[in-house]
C-alpha cells in the first residue's frame, strides 16, 4: 500500500512530486502536448489541482492554487497551500524549435533560482525546467554562456557572485544584473524519451 505522508509539508511535497511524474510520463508518451511555459503551466497546475484535491482526507483540511501570483511584486507561477503550508513553484520551457537565444534563456533558470531563494513564507520552493533542446544539458558552454551555464553537472556555489559577461555590452539591460544564490546550486537533468527537465527543491 502506498502511504500518503502524514505531515502537512512532506504531503506537498508529495503531491507536486507525484503531479510531475503524471505530467512528465503522459508529456514523454504523447498524451498531452506542450509547446510552450503557458501550456506547461496549464496541464502541470492542473495535475496538481486535481491531486491536491484527492489529498484533503481530513475533513478540516483545505488545498487551493493559484497561477501568476503577485507576491513582493513578482509574479509566481504557481502558489499552492495545503492547510497552512504554502508552495511556490516557478517554470521554464524552452522548445528547440523556438530559436530562443540560449545565454538569455539560462541566465532566466538562474535569475528564477535566486528569485525562489529570496522568498520568504513558503515552506516548499520549486523550480522545474522542461526542454527538448540537449543544448541546455549537453554542451560545454563557451563565451557567454558560460558563465550562466545550465549544462549537466554545473554546480555554483552560495559566496561567488554571477556577472554577466554582457554587461554594458547590450542596449537590453534587465539581464545585466549580477545573481547570487543564498546555498549552492547544482544542475542534475532527467530524461523522459525526448525530454529533459529539473526539478529543485530550494527551500
Amino acid at each position: 500500500m502506498i502511504n500518503v505522508p502524514i505531515d502537512p509539508k512532506e504531503r506537498l511535497n508529495y503531491l507536486l512530486d507525484l503531479a510531475w511524474s503524471i505530467f512528465i510520463n503522459r508529456l514523454a508518451l504523447g498524451r498531452i502536448n506542450v509547446n510552450k511555459e503557458s501550456s506547461m503551466q496549464l496541464h502541470y497546475a492542473s495535475f496538481i489541482h486535481n491531486l491536491g484535491e484527492l489529498m484533503c482526507l481530513d475533513k478540516s483540511d483545505v488545498f487551493k492554487i493559484e497561477l501568476e501570483h503577485s507576491y513582493e511584486n513578482k509574479n509566481v507561477d504557481i502558489v499552492c497551500y495545503y492547510n497552512d503550508f504554502k508552495a511556490a513553484i516557478e517554470l521554464k520551457c524552452f522548445r528547440k524549435s523556438s530559436n530562443r537565444a540560449t545565454d538569455n534563456d539560462m541566465y532566466d533558470v538562474l535569475k528564477d533560482i535566486e528569485k525562489l531563494m529570496n522568498f520568504n513564507n513558503f515552506a516548499v520552493k520549486r523550480f522545474v525546467c522542461l526542454t527538448d533542446n540537449p543544448y541546455y544539458i549537453n554542451v560545454q558552454h563557451s563565451g557567454q554562456a558560460e558563465i550562466v551555464s545550465t549544462s549537466q553537472g554545473t554546480l555554483y556555489y552560495h559566496d561567488v557572485p554571477i556577472v554577466p559577461t554582457w554587461v554594458e555590452k547590450r542596449q537590453e539591460k534587465s539581464r545585466d544584473r549580477t545573481l547570487q544564490f543564498k546555498h549552492d546550486v547544482g544542475f542534475e537533468w532527467l530524461k523522459e524519451k525526448n525530454w529533459y527537465y529539473l526539478n529543485m527543491r530550494l527551500e
